[in-house]
């Protein structure tokens, strides 16, 4: 009868090998070979002044007034890695990596897309590094920004995780694993970087902030957040990165659609829509 128990068990786990799981603060699907997980730090919603549009557009996209969000983060983890991209707020991260499986003591290396601090603020809990073993890669510009943005933020973590590596945005430099490379997005900040994961000819990208909601953004790309740094360079990055995701055929990934924001682009006509994974 034990050996019974133990031959189904392995059954089952082999029959959920490569499967999504999808938990509270947590989901995790396949990318190839890799593991790529969304942690949910927190949600929320965006007021449809959020957006620079006119009011009458928004509320017919957004009849309450608001559109839902999620502040989000991803974890890439296979070739002997543990990569989180990007950090949240610090509110559920650690919370929600630890009821994933993840030790963030075992995360090595953290990819930041920007350095908003829904993004940076689960660096650092008070002067100590919530990943003590990691190093943060940062696009060179984005560093920039960040020196002359939030100076406060970066001395302290520089003071604690050390100098960055410069991730360099050509699409052809291996990002920590040769699965991970990365693609310059400006306009939301100046150094804005997606990153696109391959692995065994499956394809996902990591966004960012190339949008806040896909309710108003997606039929409208040409919409802004308010917040986009420059609006020209943001419009160009999204039609760009929407067009290349629905004609190539890349999962998405972006922290600010509702959890756990993983799906497919699908063009229609000058717009988009998305399908979320189940």
């Amino acid at each position: 009868m034990h050996s019974s128990v133990i031959l189904l068990f392995c059954l089952l786990l082999v029959l959920c090998a490569g499967q999504s799981v999808r938990a509270e603060g947590f989901a995790k699907t396949k990318v190839g070979d890799l593991d790529f997980i969304c942690v949910q730090d927190a949600g929320g919603e965006f007021d449809n002044t959020t957006f620079a549009a006119d009011a009458d557009l928004l509320h017919k996209l957004a009849p309450s007034g608001k559109t839902p969000n999620s502040c989000s983060a991803f974890v890439v983890k296979g070739n002997g890695h543990t990569i989180l991209i990007d950090t949240g707020m610090g509110r559920k991260m650690l919370e929600n990596l630890k009821a994933a499986g993840i030790d963030p003591a075992s995360v090595d290396a953290v990819l930041l897309t920007h350095t908003h601090h829904d993004h940076t603020g689960g660096l650092l809990a008070g002067d100590k590094p919530n990943f003590p073993n990691a190093k943060i890669w940062i696009n060179p510009k984005e560093l920039d920004f960040w020196k002359s943005s939030n100076k406060a933020q970066y001395e302290k973590a520089i003071s604690v995780y050390g100098e960055p590596n410069p991730i360099v945005a050509d699409e052809k430099t291996d990002i920590v694993i040769p699965e991970i490379k990365a693609i310059a997005i400006p306009g939301h900040t100046p150094g804005h970087t997606g990153f696109l994961i391959t692995s065994k000819g499956d394809k996902i990208f990591a966004a960012g902030d190339i949008l806040h909601s896909g309710t108003i953004q997606f039929p409208h790309p040409e919409i802004n957040a308010k917040f986009d740094r420059d609006p020209a360079k943001a419009i160009e990055s999204r039609r760009s990165i929407l067009n290349r995701a629905a004609d190539e055929g890349w999962r998405f990934a972006a922290a600010h659609l509702p959890f756990p924001g993983i799906g497919k682009i699908k063009k229609n006509a000058d717009a988009f829509q998305f399908e979320p994974e189940k």
